[in-house]
């Protein structure tokens, strides 16, 4: 065992290059210590894991940050997944340089030059990435704008950031594309959003012309406090994201049907929505609670 080999795959979150096993190891024990699982080969040429450690996304990303090169930073939705709110999920690894960079792009990773610098960088489970509200800003300017609101709910609602971090942010970026947008969805970000399509869901209303909603708005009912999602206080006028996971079951349906009954008698109007509506034709979600609250349709 060559214990320098194991300190520096130590030292880099257990990911290290086979250039560096080579130091100590023949190619045939290379090849060896693969096949028995002591070591594991990554998605990238030229990187190994410790077969020890199990799959996850931050070993993922030290391992594709080796591939690219250790200036780099990740950036974008892989900073955002590494913070705890990424709310897209996509294959496709982001990482960050000088604006002078020259393309180190592969295959699922995509490097980016940027004119604000890397200098603001943070260590987050052992790879460096750009800070939390500068990240939360970043993905909000260069997603669809359906994603941006529930980029900003999710990072408020992990702590990732504060609502003043995510201004100053925003600030630093001015003159970048999609900026407007993105400082006005600022103003709208709320920790209490509970899933990243309620967001889209409270997004498409305000984009739509209908004011803007409240959260977690509070209702007394036969002795218990019932909780609506999103609505409009005045209008007594709830709206609620249902997806499959949380309200699939039996049990949640008989659950949600009797709660709903029970809101009807403080005559509150519950509206239900889906993905379907919320994706595929958020036009007519928007004349139904339009029509709910009386007012005229945007």
């Amino acid at each position: 065992m060559d214990f320098a080999l194991y300190r520096t795959i130590a030292a880099q979150g257990g990911v290290f290059t086979t250039a560096q096993a080579r130091e100590s190891h023949s190619e045939w024990e290379i090849r060896v210590l693969v096949a028995a699982g002591r070591w594991r080969r990554s998605p990238w040429r030229g990187v190994l894991v410790d077969g020890d450690l199990p799959d996850s996304p931050a070993l993922h990303v030290r391992a594709a940050a080796l591939a690219v090169g250790p200036d780099l930073v990740a950036c974008s939705s892989t900073a955002a997944a590494l913070w705890g709110f990424d709310v897209l999920g996509p294959e496709t690894l982001h990482f960050l340089g000088p604006p002078q960079l020259a393309n180190r792009s592969r295959p699922g990773i995509q490097v980016h030059p940027s004119s604000l610098g890397t200098d603001d960088a943070v260590l987050v489970d052992g790879v460096w990435v750009t800070p939390a509200a500068r990240t939360a800003c970043d993905v909000v300017r260069l997603t669809a704008p359906i994603h941006g609101l529930a980029t900003l709910d999710a990072a408020l609602r992990a702590r990732a950031c504060t609502r003043d971090e995510l201004v100053a942010a925003a600030a630093a970026q001015s003159g970048l594309r999609g900026v407007v947008r993105l400082r006005e969805l600022v103003q709208l970000a709320d920790h209490r959003a509970e899933s990243p399509m309620e967001s889209r869901m409270r997004w498409r209303f305000v984009a739509g012309g209908l004011p803007a909603p409240d959260l977690q708005i509070e209702v007394p009912v036969d002795g218990m406090r019932r909780h609506l999602d999103t609505g409009w206080r005045q209008q007594r006028v709830g709206a609620e994201y249902d997806g499959l996971v949380a309200h699939g079951s039996r049990e949640q349906l008989r659950s949600d049907r009797h709660r709903a009954n029970q809101l009807t008698q403080t005559r509150w109007t519950l509206l239900h929505f889906t993905d379907v509506d919320v994706y595929r034709r958020p036009h007519q979600m928007i004349i139904t609670v339009a029509r709910a609250l009386r007012l005229p349709c945007p």
